[in-house]
């Protein structure tokens, strides 16, 4: 009877250690979640609330306005306008950030010699500061002086004025902006691609499977969760987007590349209307939620 209750003690100490181990995890994750918490969703939820209050330099008082100012600005041209510019960039920068970022996530994770080297050369763009890319690509896209329309000259074709020509300036911040966030999705994917059995392309390919079968039938599948990671970041990093577009072109020709973040931006520090300002960066925010979850219901893991 007393061998029965020690075995039954030890036991109760065994599942108790292991609920402490369990928790462990969180306990060491707490300081980064409450810096997190404590820095930047005070600024958003700030922000957000400020969106609901008419704050103007000239009035004394911010009285409460409810939904008038999203009202208001919903009905500018303006925004609309920054709007749709956004849709584009950000569809224009996932779309081609994702096919560049799957494809140097193959090249990597099939490099054998110095892998380690070749994987933090990928990472160069990302530690480039936004100022500095925008820099690059007017020196590349310049008309008189751009290494893009000498090569033109060189073909004998007639040189594009690439940043005053609404269509070609949207394509030079796409451009931009993909070179820019590439390398972290990378990363993603290539992570991914780590995690998979090697045992399982060795298998397919006795079996007489083709390379692009390997590719639609087991990589892609396997590595869902982390394409739609990828994808989250590849929006995230578009709709939030200004270091890169302002430098580059200052949201012209006209308001052809004035996106929502720019936009936000002028509203705010240009105009000093922060209400407005607050409005853009809570449409931002809920654009960015509404993708993220579309792309975590889409890219689930099925297996």
């Amino acid at each position: 009877m007393a061998e029965t209750t020690a075995i039954e003690v030890n036991i109760k100490k065994l599942n108790r250690y292991k609920r402490i181990k369990k928790t462990i995890p969180y306990w060491l994750i707490l300081p980064a979640l409450l810096f997190v918490v404590g820095v930047l969703w005070y600024s958003v939820l700030y922000g957000i609330g400020m969106s609901f209050f008419r704050i103007d330099l000239a009035l004394p008082d911010t009285p409460f306005v409810g939904l008038e100012n999203f009202f208001n600005l919903f009905g500018e041209e303006r925004f609309i306008h920054s709007f749709q510019r956004s849709l584009i960039f950000v569809g224009g920068s996932v779309g081609l950030g994702l096919l560049l970022s799957f494809a140097f996530a193959q090249g990597l994770y099939k490099v054998r010699t110095f892998a380690g080297s070749f994987r933090g050369l990928a990472l160069v763009p990302y530690l480039v500061s936004g100022v500095a890319t925008a820099i690059m690509f007017r020196f590349l896209f310049s008309r008189t002086v751009g290494f893009v329309n000498q090569f033109l000259v060189t073909l004998g074709l007639e040189r594009i004025e690439f940043l005053g020509e609404p269509s070609w300036a949207m394509l030079v911040i796409i451009l931009a902006n993909t070179w820019f966030i590439v390398p972290f999705s990378t990363l993603i994917l290539l992570g991914g691609m780590q995690a998979l059995d090697p045992d399982l392309f060795e298998v397919a390919l006795v079996e007489g499977a083709s390379k692009l079968t390997i590719l639609f039938r087991i990589i892609i599948p396997l590595i869902k969760p982390m394409i739609g990671i990828s994808m989250i970041w590849l929006t995230f990093a578009s709709f939030n987007m200004f270091d890169v577009v302002l430098p580059l072109t200052a949201g012209g020709p006209g308001r052809a590349t004035e996106v929502l973040a720019l936009y936000m931006y002028r509203l705010g520090f240009d105009f000093l209307r922060f209400s407005d300002g607050a409005v853009v960066m809570t449409v931002i925010l809920l654009l960015n939620i509404i993708t993220s979850v579309f792309y975590l219901r889409v890219f689930k893991s099925e297996v």
